[in-house]
């Protein structure tokens, strides 16, 4: 596989750490395990199935499809018809079922309308280590029905207190595969990864196009693109 720094053109640029430290290094060559978050293990995953290897590979990653998350459902307005999903509630019970290749974990998550359950097949310790009971969370994913029960499999969860609706709008998402997704890097993962580095970006990437083709035919600069495709803003 190709390793970081495999390019014609390196350059440095300047990055923000979170303890507001500036210093320069070059995208090209900056190993994607030292993003927040990642280390080696993920690194590895990230590229052996993706082939990323590098913050530049990273950037330049972009996603499939845009969903737009600025819309709170109710559990009693869920039907197994919808696309996707987002709801605001608490996990009130953690249940694990079957064994070995059958075990999978089933959590009960209720709002004021009613319950749903949560499910995973992979990460049981992960899950009921990292989410509370009667905490208040923002739950996104694909429902589906089960001997007459809807559920959402593997959804995305982040804390309520954490979440501003109305900055949301249209998220992107990402290709993952099946093992990156045993180990919890799906396609909000990757998106919170492209949040930390397009934060941390101090200077602008390098234009590839000359300033006449981008003015008539874009109206944006590569940097800006790159920061508006992971925010999912569309340039009329």
């Amino acid at each position: 596989g190709r390793e970081p720094g495999k390019y014609k053109n390196n350059n440095s640029f300047r990055f923000e750490n979170s303890r507001g430290f500036t210093s320069m290094f070059d995208l090209t060559t900056r190993d994607i395990q030292f993003i927040s978050g990642v280390g080696p293990q993920r690194a590895a995953i990230l590229n052996k199935e993706l082939q990323i290897y590098s913050l530049h590979d990273l950037l330049y990653y972009f996603p499939y499809k845009y969903i737009d998350r600025s819309h709170i459902y109710r559990i009693s307005e869920i039907d197994g018809n919808m696309p996707y999903l987002q709801l605001k509630g608490q996990i009130q019970r953690f249940e694990t079922f079957g064994e070995g290749k059958q075990r999978r974990l089933v959590a009960q998550f209720s709002d004021e309308t009613g319950v749903i359950e949560l499910i995973w097949f992979q990460g049981i310790k992960y899950v009921t280590g990292k989410y509370k009971l009667h905490h208040e969370y923002i739950v996104f994913g694909k429902p589906n029905i089960f001997n007459g029960k809807v559920n959402i499999a593997h959804p995305d969860i982040d804390n309520a207190s954490e979440v501003v609706l109305s900055s949301m709008g249209m998220q992107p998402y990402y290709s993952t595969t099946e093992k990156m997704k045993r180990s919890f890097l799906n396609s909000h993962a990757i998106e919170k990864m492209m949040s930390i580095v397009t934060k941390q970006l101090q200077e602008p990437l390098p234009e590839t196009l000359s300033a006449k083709i981008i003015a008539d035919y874009f109206g944006n600069t590569v940097n800006m693109a790159a920061v508006n495709v992971f925010i999912g803003e569309i340039i009329e």
